[in-house]
């Protein structure tokens, strides 16, 4: 096993950033499959598209949130 040292030319501050940027995605990563391993997939228990928004092929958490606020 050798130790690896920043490339020349490099900064080792750019070559612990670059490790770091690395390290983050495969920790988003992990936590994208676990959220999708959670997830119910069952069309049964999802509730249907409000009235006012069925006509949408995309609909924001925004527009979501406010059509609900309405409905009530």
């Amino acid at each position: 096993m050798s130790i690896s040292t920043a490339a020349p030319g490099r900064s080792t501050a750019s070559f612990w950033s670059v490790r770091r940027e690395t390290s983050l995605n495969w920790l988003a990563l992990g936590l994208l499959l676990a959220a999708w391993n959670a997830s119910d997939n069952e069309a049964a228990n999802v509730r249907p598209r409000p009235e006012a928004l069925r006509g949408y092929s995309y609909v924001s958490v925004r527009a979501a949130h406010r059509v609900a606020s309405v409905e009530r």
